[in-house]
């Protein structure tokens, strides 16, 4: 059978940028995995459907990487990416209603994952998927660079403790987790029971709009320097008109510009283990917007890490 046409975006297994997909982690640099997980959020579900529409939002760049050269970026003047081996790992499989054991499932993955050498990149899913992710990396000291509009740091809803309004809380609960830096965090949804959680543990809050008043230097001048950054951006960092595909959406947040200016500017802080973009939900961006603007920011800083 002949693959003529494939390289088109419309046509072929959408997988990340059509990246092949494969469990063979062998001479692989990094490894797109999905959580197609929503059983966490308190808002409007549909993060479930994220990952499916990140990869279908990247379906536009895939056929413009090149074998051994990678992606050309007319405003930088030159290819990125080039001689980075990626796959689609493909999805975390997942059980409806059993959440705590579908987050230990993420768990393993990701540990199959690095234990190879890969570098994890995780689509969500709700914010929920984090906490095993950083769970995962149990031997690594890590310092949290959190974007998001919410601290996502309340103890527990109504008795759950692993939903999306707490991965932060439990995850600073790891003996591995040095510290965290959260940046975007806006609006009326923290109220004071969560930001004093975060200012108890030591959080550094930077709220969306000192950001970006201030600028992205500035920004990173507030990051401590660390060995190993492991970096987690909710969707809802970006405004909602940038970005209305997600469950809890807040006026007030980055462009696509300033949040890529931030993530490109972060490997100089340390080395980055590993990263997830969450809370996309595909039910709410009827144009397809909100999962390009994933899919394009997963390609920029990767590009970033790899040229550091």
């Amino acid at each position: 059978m002949s693959n003529l046409g494939e390289e088109m975006p419309f046509m072929g297994i959408p997988t990340f940028c059509k990246f092949p997909h494969t469990r063979n982690l062998e001479g692989v640099d990094v490894a797109i995995l999905g959580a197609p997980i929503d059983q966490g959020t308190t808002n409007r579900p549909g993060a479930r459907y994220g990952p499916r529409a990140i990869r279908e939002g990247s379906q536009i760049y895939g056929p413009f990487f090149l074998p051994d050269k990678g992606i050309y970026d007319i405003e930088l003047g030159r290819y990125k990416l080039a001689r980075t081996k990626i796959i689609d790992f493909g999805d975390v499989p997942a059980a409806p209603t059993l959440h705590e054991l579908n987050l230990n499932l993420i768990t393993l993955y990701i540990q199959e994952i690095i234990s190879h050498k890969v570098f994890p990149i995780t689509l969500g899913g709700d914010h929920s998927i984090t906490f095993p992710i950083v769970r995962a990396f149990k031997d690594t000291k890590l310092e949290i660079v959190h974007f998001d509009t919410h601290l996502d740091f309340l103890d527990d809803i109504a008795g759950v403790r692993l939903s999306h309004a707490n991965p932060f809380k439990r995850a600073t609960e790891l003996e591995q987790v040095a510290g965290i830096t959260q940046i975007g965090i806006r609006g009326l949804l923290n109220p004071t029971i969560i930001a004093d959680e975060a200012q108890k543990y030591g959080s550094k809050i930077i709220t969306a709009e000192r950001a970006i008043k201030e600028g992205t230097k500035w920004v990173m001048e507030q990051i401590p320097e660390a060995e190993n950054i492991y970096v987690s951006i909710d969707i809802d960092a970006l405004d909602p008109s940038v970005a209305p595909g997600t469950g809890t959406p807040e006026p007030g947040g980055f462009t696509y510009l300033q949040m890529r200016e931030m993530l490109t500017a972060l490997p100089k802080k340390g080395n980055i283990v590993g990263f997830d973009l969450v809370e996309v939900n595909p039910l709410y961006d009827p144009a397809g917007v909100t999962a390009q603007i994933a899919a394009r920011l997963i390609i920029d800083f990767l590009a970033a890490i790899r040229e550091k």
